[in-house]
């Protein structure tokens, strides 16, 4: 099961993953940070991990927050 921290880790990192989501290198440190993905980013997220071969679906980002919310 991926975090939030290891989603944008398989995506290359807070850089990377900003280009590939559409935001600057801050926003996505922060959301790795927080363990929180905004919900309106996560087609981009699914998209750009189909992209790179490391598939992320709706029910693992649900997962990786639920999990996040619950400790």
């Amino acid at each position: 099961m991926k975090d939030v921290s290891q989603i944008i880790a398989d995506l290359g990192g807070p850089t990377a993953f900003g280009r590939a989501i559409g935001v600057g290198t801050s926003t996505a440190s922060e959301m790795k940070r927080r363990g929180s993905i905004p919900v309106q980013y996560w087609p981009s997220v699914i998209s750009a991990a189909e992209g790179a071969g490391k598939p992320v679906t709706p029910d693992d980002l649900m997962i990786a927050h639920a999990e996040r919310t619950a400790s």
